[in-house]
């Protein structure tokens, strides 16, 4: 069964970017900010925040973000940064 199975039938980009947010664990202040963005660059597929560091990176160098950029660095260093040597 997969990840979508376990939380109920839904259909579309929204649902899916709430499950991966679910599955995750992303607090609600940390996903208001992704949603933030998601708007500020209509994402038309929100689930691409989640694979694609670029929105973050544009969020970051965004005045309209200047009081989130302490928590966009932490998201982008917490998902796209790798910690191998």
């Amino acid at each position: 069964m997969s990840l979508l199975g376990l939380l109920g039938p839904r259909i579309g980009h929204k649902p899916l970017f709430d499950d991966l947010c679910q599955y995750h664990k992303i607090d609600r202040k940390t996903k208001l900010l992704l949603n933030h963005v998601i708007q500020k660059y209509q994402l038309s597929q929100p689930i691409e925040i989640f694979i694609d560091s670029k929105w973050l990176d544009q969020a970051l160098n965004d005045e309209e973000f200047a009081d989130s950029a302490d928590d966009l660095r932490e998201i982008i260093k917490l998902w796209f940064e790798s910690t191998s040597s």
